[in-house]
């Protein structure tokens, strides 16, 4: 498996060296709680039909860093852990309560979820990151989870500063 890469928003892992990976997840948390503080009244607002709000996109990368801190920790204490498949319906499921929940608590868990998986990898040494974990039919390294859990948060980074662009006032 190769290193994480996105055209859409330009993330590209193979670019991070294993210092700077745990630095840009340990300052994920800081990032949300700046981009949503400048939100006010736009943070529960979707800037179009089918596009999730400041909130929702936050509530969401927490709960994928959560997912990523989870299998880093499988993978680095398990003996190549099995799991099955994710379900097609699991971010929908999930995101029922996103535009609701309270902002404070969700940027608290999206940090301390980031820094757990910054501080779980650290820990273990960057020899443990070609460690794995088999998802589905797909065996996953922790080096991978690292850079999909940072894209996918800095991809949701710059949808919100979009959509709270496209609401009006800049991100």
């Amino acid at each position: 498996m190769g290193h994480e890469r996105c055209e859409a928003c330009g993330f590209d892992g193979g670019a991070y060296d294993d210092t700077a990976l745990l630095a840009a997840l340990g300052e994920l948390g800081g990032q949300w709680r700046v981009l949503l503080s400048g939100a006010g009244g736009r943070l529960r607002t979707r800037p179009a039909p089918g596009v999730w709000s400041a909130l929702e996109y936050a509530a969401h990368s927490r709960d994928i860093t959560a997912l990523h801190a989870y299998g880093v920790e499988q993978a680095l204490t398990g003996d190549e852990p099995v799991f099955p498949a994710l379900a097609d319906d699991l971010v929908e499921s999930a995101a029922a309560g996103y535009a609701t929940a309270d902002p404070d608590e969700v940027l608290a868990a999206l940090g301390a979820e980031a820094r757990r998986l910054a501080e779980l990898v650290a820990a273990a040494g960057p020899a443990a990151w070609r460690r794995g974990l088999t998802l589905g039919d797909e065996r996953i390294e922790v080096r991978w989870l690292l850079e999909h859990a940072l894209h996918d948060s800095s991809h949701h980074l710059v949808d919100v500063e979009r959509g709270l662009v496209a609401l009006g006032g800049g991100a």
